[in-house]
């Protein structure tokens, strides 16, 4: 199996299905939390932003020389992006949507650029020592949690 040419299909794939998702969602209901335990979709989209800016296209990059990112406790970040996100003012659903679409497209052309070796390389980052095929796997899996999220927010539209 040529694992870049599966994970860039995958990664796009699944941005193409978040972004789906995220569009069944009537737009007044986009900054509504369906539950009292759960985010609303213009959370969600800031989370996914948040994540892919700082460790999903990061932690790629490290393969291709980049630094290994800076990552506090997972608590520590959550903290830190729920003070950010407030009560969501401020952050508008289409700029959010935009900063999604820029960043995997970047994913996608730096996974091109590595050799089939790379994906069982392991190296330092910030879940610890892991090869590449894991790091892609984690952000695959990110996506497909939150698009799974949003889904069900549209499935049982706030019952």
């Amino acid at each position: 199996m040529d694992l870049a040419q599966w994970f860039r299909q995958q990664l796009q794939v699944s941005m193409d299905g978040f972004l789906w998702a995220v569009e069944l969602i009537p737009q007044d209901r986009l900054y509504q939390e369906p539950r009292s335990d759960r985010w609303s979709a213009a959370r969600i989209v800031y989370h996914m932003v948040s994540y892919e800016q700082r460790l999903g296209l990061p932690s790629i990059l490290q393969w291709t020389g980049g630094p290994l990112p800076v990552a506090s406790s997972m608590l520590e970040d959550e903290m830190k992006e729920d003070y950010l996100w407030g009560d969501g003012q401020g952050h508008e659903i289409q700029k959010m949507l935009a900063d999604f679409k820029s960043i995997r497209p970047q994913q996608l052309e730096a996974l091109s650029r590595l050799s089939e070796q790379s994906w069982n390389e392991e190296r330092e980052t910030v879940w610890g020592q892991k090869p590449l095929k894991w790091v892609v796997t984690k952000t695959y899996q990110h996506t497909l949690e939150h698009t799974d999220e949003l889904l069900k927010a549209y499935l049982f539209l706030w019952e």
